[in-house]
């Protein structure tokens, strides 16, 4: 293939690898990265949506003058990287300073593919949304199959071929752009990348991981990454992409025309991506978590239940007023309000629960069911504070875990009509009780469909 000498071919594969660091560093999922030495880079990120909870960035960082047959070789590898690792790689890229004259449209769009699998949803279909001229232009230069696979997971990037001065300004300028409140990185940003560009010759082969980045930018750097939470972002639809949160796609569970789904789909494509983020937070001793987006009742509740306290998770759950930490612990005359009563039996052999602020559901829940045995729980006044959540919360789990260690279900329903951000907070404290089914009310039909199932 066209390419310049070794030592060239890895500075710029290295240079273009930490000119991308500080955008891949300022998402939290990112887990590290590998220079593989053969012009290959590779970013590892958690995705909560991939089966194995991981995906790729692979690039092919291409120094020299390449020819139309070059940039076909370089298809084929990244097509068999593809086949042999199906749908471990969310996108893969060619990177050079020049596409060849006659291919300059492949470079036209450079972020096509990766604008389109967000990390929600990393292997949509791109090749199908792929405008009819585009398709047609890449089977006549590449042919069908090999065409369909560039159209639908490879983006080509043209990067002019820097010296090393140009490099850092490179660096600096993505810095500046992934972290603007940092006040030290204009003077230092040389001494950073130095340190960095030692590190990736020294362990060449070898996985980078976040932590050690991180903690050679904080020493360069003289400050890096404020001390903040992570930000998981449940989406209710999916439109753009936030790269500074990890994000959850709730966009089939919210409700509207489309109703909301049966109970097995809630399970693998809302609770199980729920978990592998609760594990991976976990793994990586994360337990202050922000949270972000927009939800309905049921999302809210598996959301506080995957980040339950019982497991080391402490949120911070936002609000139109701001927002509640569920470690901002009220007094119990707090809760005083609540109006709650004792539940003497069951209804086929489950714990019938109707909470409720500012609306009442118990009479809308009896009238379905037909059954007016059930722990019923209302306030007819706003939630003002997290102090008076963290209260509400502790009285309301501690008045339902009386009723379940007395009557014995073998699981509970739960009806919730409230706001979602007092939902995430009881999900949160979810703890030591029987399996819950939770419930949304349907107004258009006024009535309550089953949803997710919670442990």
């Amino acid at each position: 293939m066209g390419g310049v000498n070794a030592s060239g071919g890895f500075d710029y594969q290295l240079w273009e690898g930490l000119a991308r660091l500080p955008a891949w560093l300022a998402n939290p999922a990112f887990e590290g990265m590998i220079f593989e030495g053969l012009e290959d880079i590779e970013a590892r990120f958690f995705a909560p949506h991939a089966a194995n909870g991981r995906v790729l960035e692979r690039l092919q960082a291409k120094s020299g003058a390449l020819l139309p047959a070059d940039v076909r070789a370089v298809m084929k590898d990244l097509q068999t990287f593809e086949k042999s690792y199906p749908q471990v790689a969310r996108v893969q890229a060619l990177v050079t300073p020049h596409v060849p004259p006659t291919l300059t449209w492949l470079a036209r769009d450079a972020a096509r593919v990766r604008k389109a699998r967000p990390f929600y949803m990393p292997f949509a279909d791109v090749a199908a949304a792929s405008d009819e001229k585009l398709l047609q232009d890449m089977s006549k230069e590449f042919g069908a199959e090999l065409g369909a696979f560039v159209a639908g997971h490879v983006d080509v990037i043209e990067r002019p071929l820097l010296d090393r001065d140009g490099a850092v300004a490179a660096f600096a300028t993505a810095l500046a752009r992934a972290f603007p409140q940092l006040q030290a990185w204009a003077q230092n940003a040389e001494r950073a990348f130095t340190a960095l560009e030692t590190l990736g010759r020294a362990k060449l082969g070898s996985l980078l991981p976040r932590a050690a980045l991180v903690e050679i930018m904080t020493k360069e750097l003289g400050a890096f990454v404020p001390d903040a939470p992570v930000v998981v972002h449940v989406r209710s639809d999916r439109n753009g992409s936030d790269e500074t949160a990890i994000e959850i796609d709730a966009s089939a569970f919210s409700g509207g025309d489309a109703g909301f789904p049966e109970t097995s789909v809630w399970a693998e494509f809302l609770l199980a991506p729920l978990d592998r983020t609760a594990r991976w937070l976990r793994a990586h001793d994360i337990s202050r978590v922000k949270l972000g987006g927009s939800y309905r009742i049921s999302t809210a509740l598996a959301l506080g239940w995957a980040l339950r306290s019982a497991t080391g998770f402490e949120l911070e759950i936002p609000t139109r007023d701001g927002g509640w930490t569920t470690d901002d612990r009220g007094a119990p005359d707090l809760a005083a309000g609540w109006r709650m009563n004792d539940v003497g039996a069951l209804a086929g052999q489950r714990l019938v629960v109707t909470i409720g602020v500012l609306r009442d559901p118990a009479a809308d829940v009896a009238n379905q069911i037909g059954t007016a045995s059930m722990l019923s729980a209302y306030l007819d006044a706003p939630i003002t504070t997290a102090a008076m959540a963290q209260a509400s919360v502790g009285a309301l789990r501690l008045k339902i875990a009386e009723a379940a260690a007395r009557l014995r279900p073998e699981g509970i329903d739960l009806y919730f009509a409230g706001p979602a951000a007092l939902a995430v907070a009881l999900g949160h404290r979810w703890n030591a009780l029987p399996s819950t089914r939770l419930h949304e009310f349907v107004a258009a039909d006024r009535k309550y469909v089953e949803t997710a199932v919670l442990g």
